[in-house]
């Protein structure tokens, strides 16, 4: 991918021509899924699922945060304790997929 990384500052919603869109903490507008066709049903369906779990990834994030300062303490710097946490992440989450047989969103 040679589009730098943006956290998003918005939950995803659609805009006016039906795009699943969030605001980048850049100030800039992304769509989500843009490299994929979906219709206005599908992107409604896209949306209601990530808004609904609005909550859940407000817990994950604080979870997340409180591991950062935990270990950004005295192990390692900040962005080395991310760099670990999203690397762990994606090991985590590609294992459990190949143990389920599935092609997850890592692959």
């Amino acid at each position: 991918m040679d589009d730098p990384s943006v956290t998003p500052i918005t939950a995803p919603k659609l805009d006016d021509a039906g795009h699943l869109t969030y605001l980048g903490n850049d100030g800039q507008f992304y769509q989500v899924l843009d490299r994929l066709e979906i219709d206005q049903d599908a992107s409604e369906r896209v949306s209601e699922a990530l808004q609904a779990t609005g909550p859940l990834l407000e817990q994950i994030e604080a979870l997340c945060h409180a591991w950062i300062s935990r270990v950004a303490e005295g192990a390692m710097d900040r962005d080395e304790a991310v760099a670990m946490l999203l690397s762990t992440l994606e090991s985590v989450l590609h294992a459990d997929d190949e143990k389920s047989g599935g092609h997850g969103p890592l692959r």
